[in-house]
């Protein structure tokens, strides 16, 4: 019984680990999240939208905050999935993959 627990412990202890969200751009290079918005610059090819807003953001303190996000969009068209590209404060954040392009 002992002998399953340990393996069953290590294995939880290692599901926690991070991982990065990585975009595979149009020319083939490879961007993560944690990248600068001007290293993707370089990378990518220019997204087909891009979409440039402020939000606010509480702090512990109870103070607010205000982030710059952009959100840029590769729509490659209807054989290709669209992916969303989201940067906060100028680092990349999230990718998110949608439905097929038009």
């Amino acid at each position: 019984m002992k002998l399953l627990i340990v393996p069953a412990i290590i294995l939880a202890i290692c599901s926690n680990v991070a991982f990065a969200d990585n975009f595979r751009c149009p020319n083939g290079s490879i961007v993560s999240s944690g990248d600068s918005i001007s290293e993707v610059m370089v990378k990518c090819d220019p997204p087909t939208n891009q979409i440039k807003r402020t939000d606010s953001d509480e702090t512990v303190r109870g103070r607010v905050r205000y982030i710059e996000v952009e959100e840029w969009t590769y729509n490659e068209g209807p054989n290709t999935l669209v992916h969303y590209l989201m940067f906060r404060n100028g680092v990349l954040t999230e990718v998110k993959t949608g439905t097929f392009g038009r």
